[in-house]
This record gives C-alpha cells, structure tokens and sequence, in this order.
C-alpha cells in the first residue's frame, strides 16, 4: 500500500449524512441509505476518522510489545503474545498486508 491521506480526520454532518473529512477532502460518507440509526452513522464516522490516529498508537504499542511480556510494578509478568498477534493482525490489515476474515478469538 503506498499510504493514505494523512491525518487529522474530521466528521462533518449535512442533512443526516456523516461525512469523513481531511482538510477539505472528503473520504468517505455515512448516509441514512447505508446505516439507518443516527447514533450508528455518527459512530462509524467516528470511528474512521480516529483511524490515523489509532493506527499511530497501534504502532507505538506494537514497539512497546516487541518483547512478548510485560513486568507490573509489582513484578508480576504479564504474557501479551496474544495482545501482540491481534495488534499485529490489524496493523497488517490498516497498512493493506492482510485481508480477509480475521481469525476466531
């Protein structure tokens, strides 16, 4: 994938419509035909525009994981091979190396 409009992303409502905004460029749009709920509508927008931002602490995680536990204060090691494969699945899929169903939890 050869990347994606950079961020921030805004929502914007006209008429019912959600749309997902950057800078004056509209990427996407929710409309009444598609999600009939408001409240639904107004969440994917949401929801797709938080996308960079999500993907730059999904990132910033995956760095911080990178040695497949975690040590509390309290000295207690915490596995996170499991957290690690989900993030790593959908940093795959948001940067367009994977598709296809996600695997069964």
């Amino acid at each position: 994938m050869n990347g994606f409009t950079p961020g921030p992303w805004r929502v914007e409502e006209e008429e019912g419509n959600f749309g997902v905004f950057a800078g004056d460029r509209m990427l996407a749009v929710v409309t009444p035909e598609d999600t009939p709920d408001r409240g639904e509508r107004k969440a994917n927008a949401a929801l797709m525009a938080a996308a960079p931002l999500l993907l730059r602490a999904c990132r910033q995680l995956k760095d911080l994981l990178e040695n497949n536990r975690v040590v509390t204060e309290d000295r207690f090691i915490i596995n996170d091979a499991d957290a690690r494969a989900t993030l790593l699945d959908a940093l795959m899929r948001a940067e367009g190396y994977r598709s296809g169903p996600p695997p069964q939890a």
